[in-house]
């Protein structure tokens, strides 16, 4: 995220950094990527859509702010009208992917599958998937997702792009650390390695900034 924010801020608004900031977003890049080598999950096709979606996420960060300094709107504000305009669009995807698989089920006649409505009495049920630690769990990482967008667009507020994209990657490292606690990932000496360039690296640009 801090190189496509690097990128855009200078393509899209002419801003300008120090060779050494430049520098210093090196190892902050390649210390993740050298945390993340070993994930057993590895798949290119993730690879390339978690990369569209950082620089997605870049893009947002950029015209997030700009819109915060050109239109003097209050960073709450904005947050509402992104959530807003995000559910109206994404509403269309849900009704045709998660909609079908929640309220509709499979129903073996006849050797064959047929699609049942779930609100007939008779073919009511309640998938098997949705009991109730998973929506509690569901529950809660709405709770934690919403708190995260107010910290972020606060943060967003007090800080430039670059330093709230490199405040980032300390999200991301802290994500991993956690993964590898809950998941019980094999933790090996590269992971330790990566995440330990990465804090440097930051550490780094916030000296030089």
């Amino acid at each position: 995220m801090p190189l496509f924010t690097v990128l855009l801020t200078r393509v899209c608004f002419g801003v300008m950094h120090g060779w050494l900031v430049y520098f210093s977003l090196l190892p902050i890049v390649l210390g993740v990527a050298i945390a993340t080598v070993t994930e057993v999950s590895f798949d290119i096709v993730g690879l390339w859509s978690a990369l569209l979606a950082t620089a997605g996420f870049a893009f947002i960060t950029v015209f997030s702010k700009k819109a915060l300094k050109d239109a003097g709107m209050h960073h709450l504000r904005l947050l509402y009208m992104l959530g807003l305009m995000a559910a109206v669009m994404f509403l269309p995807v849900w009704l045709l992917v998660s909609f079908l698989s929640i309220f509709w089920i499979n129903q073996p006649k006849k050797n064959e599958l047929q699609l049942t409505c779930c609100f007939q009495m008779d073919a009511f049920k309640i998938p098997s998937e949705l009991n109730t630690e998973v929506l509690m769990l569901l529950a809660a990482d709405g709770c934690l997702h919403w708190l995260q967008n107010l910290l972020a667009f606060t943060l967003l507020k007090l800080v430039t792009p670059l330093t709230y994209a490199v405040a980032n990657v300390t999200k991301r490292i802290a994500v991993i650390t956690v993964s590898l606690l809950l998941l019980k990932n094999p933790v090996t000496m590269t992971n330790v390695a990566g995440m330990m360039m990465a804090v440097l690296g930051e550490c780094v640009f916030r000296y030089l900034n």
